[in-house]
């Protein structure tokens, strides 16, 4: 499969097929990530697997909680919000618990160029903050995980990268630590991804035309 094709072929995978994805296949997905380019060579990712249906349902439990709380406040405020909310949390996280692969992404910050020299010349906060809504550590892991999804796709598979439980990222960080003991100085979660088998026939989303998206000057 060559690479335009592969790109033709990517998609948001939310529904998946029964089957297991064999450990060979996650490390060559997993390698494609390690290859991605990063501003300085930081290579500011890790990449936590989980496999187990019980940790799954255990994560899953973490996010809901959390969203449940979000959600009463949310109705307290303006019912109908709430559920709005939930069903949410229903479409676009829980369906992780039907891919047999889980990928629980961390990274650590970098530090934009022309912060040190800003911060130097007494430049205000916010406008020190702006450097930092251009993360070059999230670019990096958006490289990272778009290696990651044509790998898959070229092996076969499906992949979703996810932020929408981000809600809860603390929560999840905590949970973690707690069941698997782990910890990595200077990281913290960023985001999740799926990995499997996708059901046939899945709807291509429609993308805007090359028009839409460039200005030449």
């Amino acid at each position: 499969m060559d690479v335009k094709t592969a790109i033709s072929l990517r998609k948001s995978v939310r529904a998946y097929q029964a089957g297991e994805v064999p450990q060979k296949d996650i490390c060559e997905i997993l390698d494609a990530a390690r290859l991605a380019p990063s501003g300085k060579n930081l290579q500011n990712w890790h990449f936590l697997v989980v496999r187990d249906p019980i940790q799954k349902e255990a994560l899953a439990h973490v996010i809901w909680e959390k969203n449940q709380a979000i959600a009463q406040k949310m109705e307290e405020k303006e019912p109908g919000k709430g559920e709005r909310f939930r069903k949410f949390c229903k479409r676009f996280t829980m369906f992780y618990l039907d891919a047999p692969v889980l990928i629980l992404v961390y990274s650590c910050d970098a530090v934009p160029d022309g912060y040190p020299e800003l911060k130097l010349i007494d430049t205000p906060y916010y406008e020190l903050n702006r450097l930092y809504q251009r993360s070059p550590a999230l670019m990096n892991i958006g490289a990272a995980l778009e290696n990651m999804n044509l790998r898959a796709i070229e092996l076969g598979y499906g992949m979703c990268f996810m932020t929408g439980q981000n809600y809860a990222a603390e929560e999840i960080q905590d949970w973690i630590e707690r069941t698997y003991g782990f910890h990595k100085t200077g990281y913290f979660f960023t985001c999740m991804a799926t990995i499997g088998i996708p059901e046939e026939n899945l709807p291509q989303p429609e993308k805007k035309s090359l028009e839409d998206i460039v200005t030449w000057l």
